[in-house]
């Protein structure tokens, strides 16, 4: 059993059960709009990628139960296309005892995937023969000519911009749906953009501890923004040295 210490906040300092980190991680109740939640682990010097383009090579145990929590708690999985062809996504399956908490929490039994991808260059067959949740591909009108024929339990969302995938429209779309704790899981691009919209209301990040130098990307990726503030909720320190960290917006 891994062993967490809550660094901070409001009064709660000392060691947490395993079972209260579900508690640290728990999702908002949205009400009619979507709230936004991030999620990236990063190596001590700001890489989110490791040699070999994945975040699973710089992860840490206590990370991917996070990652677990945060998937559990979520209508919507977001990603950008980048990093649902790098990480080989495709439907979102769970455990059961996943499944069982998402029952308890009145939420369908998997979440959706939803992927932004512009030209539509994605992998036709994003559902596996297992039961998992449903995908949404969110592209632009000039993906027609080029995106495969996605398989059974691929629901095609095709926004007017010829060009792009507006972020504004894609969280507009998903709260219309009824999609409104929405997870995203990257890649940087893509969170760079929800930051400049000042669309982020929630955002997680482990911070892994390791050091590899190179020219792996940041959490974010782009032209340069206006700055975004956030306030810590809570730095959790676990027993494999990762450090669990969770910000809300100011």
């Amino acid at each position: 059993m891994s062993i967490y210490r809550q660094l901070t906040t409001g009064g709660r300092d000392g060691v947490l059960a395993e079972s209260e980190l579900a508690d640290r991680y728990a999702h908002p109740d949205p009400g009619d709009r979507a709230w936004v939640r991030t999620n990236f682990v990063s190596t001590l010097d700001g890489a989110v990628q490791g040699r070999d383009g994945r975040s699973a090579t710089i992860n840490t145990a206590s990370d991917r139960a996070v990652f677990a929590q945060l998937r559990t708690h979520a209508d919507v999985v977001l990603v950008g296309a980048g990093t649902a062809r790098a990480e080989q996504y495709r439907a979102v399956d769970l455990q059961d005892a996943q499944r069982e908490q998402r029952a308890r929490l009145g939420l369908s039994p998997y979440p959706t995937l939803a992927i932004v991808s512009a030209s539509g260059n994605l992998p036709a067959r994003l559902v596996p023969d297992e039961e998992c949740g449903p995908v949404l591909v969110l592209t632009s009108r000039r993906s027609r000519a080029g995106r495969p024929d996605f398989c059974e339990g691929v629901e095609v969302v095709e926004f007017d911009d010829p060009d792009q995938v507006p972020v504004e429209l894609v969280i507009a779309e998903l709260a219309r749906r009824g999609l409104r704790r929405v997870l995203c899981e990257g890649g940087p691009h893509l969170n760079a953009q929800l930051h400049q919209a000042g669309l982020v209301d929630d955002l997680c990040l482990t911070l892994s501890p390791l050091v590899i130098a190179g020219a792996a990307h940041r959490t974010t990726v782009g032209p340069r923004i206006d700055e975004d503030r956030f306030r810590l909720e809570h730095a959790i320190l676990a027993d494999d040295n990762a450090l669990l960290l969770r910000y809300l917006r100011t």
